[in-house]
This record gives structure tokens, sequence and C-alpha cells, in this order.
């Protein structure tokens, strides 16, 4: 268990199982990082290419996983850094901020609940329970992968976990489409009757979501009861480590952590503790694409696992809660129990003399000198500040076609009445944050943002709060999602077409979608004069491709003249489309019409 050169990425534990493809995922996250959470939807699209005979379909799978997708984050939790892509408007009814669970406390779990179908429909279950949020963040994290299959038989363990999935609805700051409600609250019911496929060693499981409204408190001194402890928490508070670790003859105690989280503890919280730290050297050994080993350094721990052993097994807690009084009571958190021989799953098992983690950890040393806060209380309170706003307020983005481009109008439904004197917030489009406006604690938002093309507007808005301290200027920001109303049908097709604005990036898309995914590796490439160059692996060229795409998916070659109609209206289309196109084009395209026309 947990070893530690064992890695497991993200990706790979949403890859469906073989022969199903994906139904459906609902994610939940502290923070989240929207360039990280567009890889998401195009990796499910990718796991298709792969295994799909039909590559076309791939892009229309692409624009539909969105509609299979639902994440939850805290809302003032959102990276913010660069504009990653216009293809975020593929996650724009797919991200969910929630709103703190209650006044200084966050939403925190890190699960995914995915549901998979075969060609008979017939479902399988995948539940993920992690310490890691939807970021590209280097850390120390622990993933808990377990597979089900649905039972004739009501499963009451996993009464917990559908109470967890159902509350899911009831959180968002802006209610989510009767669709996507409908689809959770089944998801949330069929996961009554999942039995799920225990990890070797594991006689049980148990579930522990934590911080539910009108649920019982998280009963530590009843979970946390026992002989021999273990807890590996990023961050740790004074009372929860006295209420984890109370000082009892005989008791065997280990915890590990940061080395700044553990100088800011009093001195006798640690006694009666072997106290670690990870390593700074510690790396993972690896394969590169040339098989040569390679090191592969991780920044920073942000595991967190709890193990208490009594009455000979091992009761090993997994999933997102630190060691803090806020973490086991009052944010919203999930918690996974794994129950099986001390053993296997027990304190020794995982950091004994001989377990693989403990050549990772080094003995934690005091530093001298109080801890070195700057200026971490001020920039606190920044943070809580826009994650107060853009859980209090709903921000709305409507849009209308004038002569001159089109015109978004952001407003709010009320006024972000907690800005505090000194404090300077504002707001504007994600992908152009120059256009910024001052928000008022008086006043809703409400100002019109200059004309431009439909492509340009987003839902998503950056969000900035900041004040001058001694001297320093501190600055935060977030992006908040809004309500995007008035788009026309066809807005996220011209997104897509105009990702594609040259010779080269169109033949890329055409690799993609004809190419890849016929598993013979189809080579269409363009010279820099802008002339074509069409060939395939085994004999088989773009038309060819497009020709079997007609006999065994006709509709995807509709989809695909779409795109290609809105780039022959672009002002851009002789630079885009390469030469000899419409000699490989046309004729499909006449195919269509007349298969068309003999249907009617």
């Amino acid at each position: 268990m947990l070893a530690p050169d064992s890695r497991a990425l993200l990706l790979d534990a949403l890859r469906p199982p073989a022969g199903f493809s994906l139904d459906r995922a609902v994610a939940t996250t502290f923070t989240l990082d929207l360039e990280t959470a567009l890889t998401v939807p195009l990796a499910f699209a990718g796991f298709r290419l792969e295994e799909q005979p039909d590559p076309i379909e791939v892009m229309q799978s692409l624009r539909g996983m969105s509609e299979r997708l639902d994440i939850f984050c805290q809302a003032g939790a959102i990276g913010a850094s660069r504009w990653p892509s216009d293809l975020l408007a593929l996650l724009e009814d797919v991200v969910h901020p929630v709103r703190r669970p209650r006044r200084g406390h966050i939403f925190h779990p890190k699960t995914w609940v995915l549901r998979f179908r075969d060609e008979a429909q017939e479902p399988a279950y995948r539940l993920l329970v992690l310490s890691r949020n939807l970021t590209a963040d280097r850390s120390w994290d622990t993933i808990l992968w377990l597979d089900g299959t649905r039972a004739g038989r009501i499963n009451h363990g996993n009464a917990p976990l559908v109470r967890f999935v159902r509350a899911l609805r009831g959180l968002a700051v802006t209610p989510l489409s009767p669709g996507r409600h409908a689809v959770l609250t089944e998801l949330a019911e069929e996961l009554r009757r999942v039995e799920w496929e225990l990890p070797n060693g594991v006689r049980e499981v148990r579930f522990h979501p934590i911080g539910l409204r009108y649920s019982r408190r998280f009963p530590v001194d009843e979970h946390f009861r026992g002989y021999r402890k273990l807890v590996i928490s990023p961050f740790v508070r004074r009372g929860a480590i006295r209420r984890i670790f109370r000082k009892r003859a005989g008791q065997k105690a280990v915890l590990v952590s940061r080395g700044g989280e553990l100088h800011a503890l009093p001195k006798d919280a640690l006694d009666h503790v072997d106290v670690f730290e990870l390593d700074p050297t510690a790396s993972l050994a690896g394969d590169d694409a040339d098989g040569e080993t390679n090191q592969s350094f991780l920044t920073q721990l942000h595991a967190k696992l709890f193990v208490v052993e009594r009455a000979k097994r091992a009761h090993l807690f997994v999933g997102s809660a630190n060691a803090t009084d806020a973490g086991l009571s009052q944010n919203v958190e999930f918690l996974c129990e794994l129950v099986g021989a001390a053993k296997t799953l027990g304190v020794d098992a995982l950091v004994g003399e001989d377990a693989p983690l403990r050549a990772m950890l080094t003995p934690y040393e005091p530093s001298t000198g109080p801890p070195d806060n700057g200026n971490g209380a001020d920039s606190r309170a920044l943070d809580d500040l826009l994650l107060d706003i853009a859980g209090g307020v709903r921000f709305h983005t409507a849009i209308a076609k004038r002569t001159e481009g089109w015109i978004a109008r952001i407003t709010s439904d009320a006024a972000p009445r907690r800005i505090p004197d000194g404090a300077c917030v504002t707001i504007a489009p994600y992908n152009r944050p120059d256009e910024s406006y001052s928000l008022s604690k008086e006043d809703p938002v409400d100002f019109e943002l200059p004309p431009r093309e439909l492509a340009d507007i987003t839902a998503f808005l950056r969000l900035t709060a900041s004040r001058r301290v001694k001297g320093t200027l501190l600055e935060r920001s977030t992006v908040v999602c809004s309500r995007l109303e008035g788009a026309p049908a066809d807005r996220l097709r011209q997104i897509l077409a105009r990702q594609i604005d040259t010779p080269e990036k169109f033949l890329r898309l055409l690799a993609l979608l004809i190419g890849f995914a016929s598993g013979i590796g189809a080579d269409v490439s363009a010279t820099g004069n802008g002339s074509a160059s069409w060939s395939g692996g085994a004999g088989q060229g773009v038309l060819e491709l497009l020709a079997r795409a007609l006999a065994e998916s006709p509709e995807s070659i509709d989809h695909l003249d779409e795109i290609i109609e809105h780039l022959r209206r672009s002002p851009h289309a002789s630079n885009v489309l390469p030469q000899g196109w419409d000699d490989v084009w046309l004729p499909v395209l006449e195919a269509r019409r007349a298969m068309r026309g003999n249907a009617s």
C-alpha cells in the first residue's frame, strides 16, 4: 500500500475500461486550474480517438463531452494566471463554483464519480478519492481508485456517498440547469446499488463526507481511537493534533507534515510524537519515452492520510481533510476509510523502517526563531475577500448583435457589500484583463464591453482584489463564472473554427479527425508555400478515409461541412484552406448531398 514509486496519473485513472466509454463524470475540487480542467473533455475525446473506427466522430464527441461532465469547485479558488484558450467555452456549463459552507471555511473535497457504458449500455462505475486538486501542481499526493458494478440489492454502506453526491446540487452559486440536476440525481440514486472491488488486503470500505449541512459532525474521538496512529498532512493545527494524538501510555504516534507548519505549532503539541517531513531530495524514478530511467522531482507534501490501529486491525482514512479543526469539522471534505489487517494497512506497513515511504522521509529538526509570516495575514484577507464575493454574488454576461459587432453587458444580482475600506476590487473579461471595471460595495455591477467578434466573448471573468500595506501593493485574482445569456447556437462552432487559421492548423485538424483514430497513421502535411501533401499509411489517403466516414457515419460529414463553410466565410479563407482541398472535399460533399436526396 502507498508505495511511493507507484505513480498514478489522473488521466490514466479517468480512462474508461476496455469496451466502455464515458457516460457521466462528476468531480469536486477546492482549487481549479481552467487549463488543467480543459484537458479532461479533451482527454475523454482522445480516448475515443484511440478506440473509435470513425475518427470524424471524435470532434462530435468533443462537443458532447462537456454535456457529460460536471466540476464543482470553491467559488473564488479558480486559477487566474493566463488565458489558456478560446476552447474554455467547452467548460462554461461544466464548472459549478460552490459557495462557502459557512463563514471562514471552504468547500474542499477532491473526488471523481464516473459512470461508463459498454455497447449494450450496461454501466460500470468508478470512484476516485484524491488528496490533489484539479490543477497542474506537482506535489506528493494520494489517489484511491475503486471500480464498481451494479448489484441487484441496495448497498447500505454507500449511503454516505449517495448523500454527498446528492448534496452537490444545492451548493452551487448558480443553480444547475434542469437537465444537469436530473442527471446528477439519477447518478446518486444508482450509487445505492453499486458494489466496489476492494483493494488487496482491504476487508471493508466506508465513506465519510464532512461538513454537509444538516449532517452529523465527523466524530474524531470515535474514529481516531486506537493504540497506534499515523497522520500525514501538509497542514496541521494544534487543536486537531491534540485531539488525534491524545497522550496515552504505550501509544505510538507518527506525524508527517511540512517543516513550516510544524515550526508554527507549540512545542508541547509534538510531545511523545515521532515527527518527520519529506526529504527535499526525494524523487520518483521513471522511464522516459525511449525507455531511459529518469528522475522526477515533486515540489512538496500534499497527501492527507490518517491511520489508526485498534483491535488488531488498521483503519486507513484517505481523502481531502487536513489535520486541522476546520478540515475535520467545518469544511466540506470527503474521506474514504479502508479497513484491513494491521500488517497491510498499519503504521509500520506505511512508515516502518522497511517501508518504501520511510526512505523518503527525514526526521523533523525544529528551527529557531519565530515563524516568518511576512504579509501572509494581509494576503489571506484578500483571498477571503475573493471567496466571499465569488460565492455571494451571481454574475451575468448578456450578449447581443449590433452593427459594429457583438456587445457584452456584465451585470450582477447584488452589490459586493463585503469590500473593506482601503481595498480595491475590479472585474474584467478573463481574456481581456485590461478592460476592467471597479466594483462598488454600494451598487450591483453593470457595465458594457466594447464591440468584438462572437468568438471573443467569454463567460469567464477575472476578479482582482488589491490593497496597499506598508507601501507594498498586495494583489490577488480569481476567475468567476458568469451565466452567459443570448449566445447564438453556432458560437462554439465559430470558436472551434477559429482555432484553424493557417493551412498547417487546418491539416493538423484533419490529421486529428481522420488520421490518428484510424490506427493507420494518416500523414497530412502542408508545405511552406501552402500546397497540400496528402498521403496515408497502407495506401489509404484522406479521400479514402473521408469516403469511409461517409459510408459509416454520414452525419459526421455534415458537422465537418459546417466548420469548413464557416472558414470559407472568413476573410482569411484563402490563407487557411490548403491548395487542392476542394479536389478532395467536393466529391465527398456531393455524395453526401445525394444521400440526403435519396433519403427524402
